[in-house]
């Protein structure tokens, strides 16, 4: 049987317990994963209905569900970054408020393609609706943090521009909200983080969607959108002067090196410099129409080791909000499985992780949980790109939304 598990009544159960196994297949209960945490009596009366036996992973009085603090990942310092925000709504548990951030990421795509779309065919653009999305995530992101963040991992390389604006605004939002920054200037800043791309629709479809790498000459008509994207939304938006140096700014860098104006440090808007770091971020993680995507550690790596590209006090934040494995991330572990990292109820220093592939790389039915902080002998080697051995978020997205 299990290593480490003791066989106890399901009567026996109280809440603070894990529970390793049961007297019965899971594939017979209506669990859909291996593994519980006995969190509430309401638990322990599901468990009761189905099985009459568990296997729980230690004995009670000593393996209750610990609650540390997050840690600082990857060394990063949060000197002078303000706590992280409530904006005085009730926190939801992921599974609760994952339907709710469905609807807001499927309605900011329809927003971003309609916007996009009017772009090409020379229309007035309108934000209103812009704002409202903006809006709603901060209140999905005060809620639960993790439910929009993993809708950010559901790539598709043939809505690529689309899914980037809405990926961008998310992740831009997350960062600031958990920062503690004014909701009205978190406001002023998504609308300009979805709109932030919208002069891509001025560039030629030839070059926007070349599938090679760019000639130094049409590089130079990409480098141009930032101002295309000023210039489209001054004529009918009501955009903030805020919102319209993210638009502008969001390709400028700390040390000078970006486009279109080479602004450098405090020069650039503060939340042109938030957005900035979500734009890179998404961009390096997804399929590209020249390039495939890198795993989220990878790239959390590469910008973290930058020449100065990016405000560093900002970038460990970013790291800090996500995690150093963010929720949705592939991972392979030192026994040769594969998973992903999933939500967990509490903040933990170290991911659960749903294990699908077995250390041949073939696929566990059902699924395996594997909470590292409770198996220490558990450890992640490397993160891997969304599509390594076959494995594709979007497959298993439906066991959580």
């Amino acid at each position: 049987m299990l290593r480490y598990a003791k066989k106890i009544p399901v009567t026996e159960l109280e809440p603070g317990m894990y529970v390793e196994a049961l007297d019965r297949p899971w594939l017979e209960t209506d669990y859909l994963l291996e593994g519980v945490y006995i969190k509430t009596r309401a638990d322990i009366e599901r468990l009761s209905r189905q099985v009459e036996y568990v296997y729980i992973s230690a004995p009670p009085k000593t393996h209750r569900v610990p609650l540390p603090a997050r840690p600082e990942p990857l060394g990063f310092s949060r000197r002078g970054v303000a706590p992280a925000a409530v904006y005085s709504r009730s926190p939801q548990s992921f599974s609760a408020e994952l339907a709710q951030a469905r609807l807001i990421r499927d309605q900011a795509r329809d927003f971003v393609l309609s916007i996009q779309a009017d772009a090409r065919a020379g229309e007035t653009l309108e934000d209103r609706d812009a704002r409202e999305l903006v809006v709603q995530m901060m209140a999905s992101v005060s809620r639960n943090p993790d439910a929009l963040v993993w809708f950010t991992n559901l790539k598709n390389r043939d809505e690529y521009t689309a899914l980037h604006s809405m990926n961008v605004c998310m992740l831009s939002v997350a960062l600031a909200t958990t920062m503690g920054e004014p909701e009205a200037n978190v406001e002023e800043m998504g609308v300009g983080a979805l709109l932030h791309d919208v002069g891509k629709m001025k560039v030629p479809m030839d070059i926007l969607h070349k599938p090679a790498r760019l000639s130094a000459d049409e590089f130079a008509v990409v480098k141009r959108h930032p101002q295309y994207g000023v210039q489209l939304l001054e004529q009918g938006s009501q955009l903030s002067a805020e919102s319209l140096r993210i638009v502008r700014e969001h390709h400028e860098r700390m040390n000078g090196h970006g486009y279109p104006d080479g602004l450098q440090g405090d020069q650039i808007s503060h939340y042109a410099q938030i957005v900035a770091i979500a734009d890179v971020y998404d961009a390096m993680t997804s399929d590209r129409v020249y390039q495939d995507s890198r795993s989220p550690g990878e790239v959390m790596k590469l910008m973290s080791r930058s020449q100065g590209d990016f405000n560093p006090e900002l970038m460990g934040q970013f790291v800090h909000t996500l995690g150093a494995y963010p929720v949705g991330s592939l991972i392979e572990l030192n026994t040769g499985e594969v998973g992903f990292v999933v939500p967990s109820e509490e903040r933990q220093p170290r991911p659960t992780i749903l294990v699908v592939l077995d250390h041949r790389k073939r696929r566990y039915f059902p699924q395996r949980m594997r909470d590292l902080n409770r198996f220490p002998r558990f450890r992640i080697v490397r993160t891997l790109a969304n599509g390594d051995y076959g494995v594709d978020i979007d497959d298993y997205a439906a066991a959580w939304s």
